[in-house]
């Protein structure tokens, strides 16, 4: 850095003695030699009009053209090397600087004699101050951007966070209540399979029962039946049979087809449906059971009807 401080020292001394003498600056000379090079247009030289130059890659300029024009490669150096000349500086677009003076054209070598440097104290109050304050408002600028991105970051990363937890406790939640369903429905089934067999057993035992008392009636009226003999034998059993109404016997007859099958309608549903008992159908049992044992002591009481007859008859017939 101080070397090529240095360098422009004694640059613009042999420019004052050359100037005295009524010669070009060797800095103009050589700037102007870039531009009348071809091959370095582009990375430096004229607009299209001839009237300024733009620098169109500032790293190439300062990585190759300085170090051979100008034995260095400080770029800002050669800025202020401009600026003392009175080149003014533009934007040629969004990328590249457009520098212009009214003395410095194509094909004007000879007018380089017109340009004159100014005041280096002018130019460090003129130039370089109003430079260094736009590049710290431009600094303040970037770093105020760079503050709202990181807080809008900042910012987003709480929602994200705060978002997250939510989700988390609701799938916390989530677990505990499809953990509780399962327990319930794992009590609710073995409930109802207890259920099951319970009725099972109960609906077996009746039909069982149902069929003991029958067949108990059954053998009682056998056993109970008297030995006559004869007409006698002949003439009681077709008063008995006058006596007993056929309609009891139809009814019984119905009563038994009736309670088997209902019973075997009532297994079927309880096998197609463990989780429900079938209630209508076991009361319509259970009071086919009743109307069966109210038959039966009516049964009974014709039976003992009858028999007081037949000792009637027989002692008549004893007689």
């Amino acid at each position: 850095m101080q070397e090529s401080s240095d360098n422009f020292q004694d640059s613009q001394s042999q420019s004052s003695e050359q100037r005295q003498k009524g010669s070009v600056p060797s800095f103009l000379v050589r700037l102007f030699d870039i531009m009348e090079n071809d091959e370095l247009k582009e990375i430096i030289g004229w607009n299209t009009e001839g009237n300024a130059f733009i620098v169109r890659n500032q790293q190439l300029l300062a990585d190759k053209i300085l170090p051979k024009y100008f034995k260095h490669k400080n770029y800002p150096s050669f800025l202020r090397q401009l600026n003392m000349y009175n080149f003014k500086k533009s934007k040629a677009d969004d990328v590249n600087q457009k520098f212009e003076h009214k003395w410095f054209r194509r094909d004007g070598r000879t007018l380089l004699t017109n340009i004159k440097r100014r005041n280096q104290e002018e130019n460090d109050d003129k130039d370089e101050i109003p430079q260094i304050v736009d590049e710290i408002e431009q600094f303040k600028k970037a770093q105020k951007e760079l503050k709202n991105e990181i807080q809008a970051i900042a910012d987003s990363q709480k929602q994200l966070q705060i978002a997250l937890q939510q989700i988390m406790q609701q799938n916390e939640t989530l677990f505990q209540e499809s953990q509780q369903l399962t327990q319930e429905l794992s009590n609710m089934q073995s409930k109802n399979q207890q259920r099951f067999a319970n009725y099972s057993n109960i609906l077996t035992e009746i039909v069982q029962r149902l069929q003991q008392e029958q067949e108990e009636e059954l053998r009682n009226r056998d056993n109970n039946q008297p030995q006559i003999t004869g007409e006698q034998k002949k003439a009681n059993v077709i008063q008995i049979k006058q006596e007993q109404p056929s309609q009891q016997q139809q009814f019984l007859s119905q009563q038994q087809n009736n309670l088997s099958a209902n019973s075997l309608q009532f297994l079927m549903n309880m096998s197609q449906n463990k989780n429900a008992f079938n209630f209508q159908m076991f009361s319509q049992l259970k009071h086919q059971q009743m109307n069966m044992q109210m038959f039966q002591n009516g049964s009974t009481s014709s039976q003992q009807q009858n028999d007081v007859k037949k000792n009637d008859i027989k002692k008549e017939n004893e007689q």
